[in-house]
């Protein structure tokens, strides 16, 4: 399978456009923590109210955060839960994209596989 070879060009593509992925294969729990506490400032409403993303530097990253998520989930699960993150982080920051709810459905589901079914539903 080619599917390590393209994980490894996404990140240095990921990489050219300001995003470095490499070394970030965090515990999932943690992952999961740090992305909670980075959303818990926000309501549900300012969350969901989150401008469009305009920019097509960030728009093409998340593309690749998109593509990259699958392919990581398939061979690095280390790596899947931080692309997760960031995908949440970058639409925080600059806006939603059409890959942001990919982003938050992960959380979710990690979220419900610590046992918080109640808390994974809400993403």
């Amino acid at each position: 399978s080619r599917l390590p070879e393209s994980i490894e060009k996404g990140l240095d593509i990921l990489a050219k456009l300001g995003i470095e992925l490499r070394g970030h294969e965090s515990n999932l729990r943690v992952c999961v923590q740090e992305t909670k506490d980075l959303l818990s400032v926000y309501t549900d409403d300012e969350i969901l109210n989150i401008r469009q993303m305009t920019d097509p530097t960030m728009t093409k990253a998340m593309q690749f955060l998109g593509k990259l998520e699958v392919m990581a989930s398939q061979t690095m699960p280390k790596l899947f839960p931080h692309v997760t993150q960031q995908i949440i982080h970058l639409s925080i920051l600059h806006g939603m994209s059409p890959v942001s709810p990919i982003g938050f459905v992960h959380l979710g589901s990690f979220i419900a596989k610590f046992g918080d079914i109640s808390g994974g539903y809400h993403y």
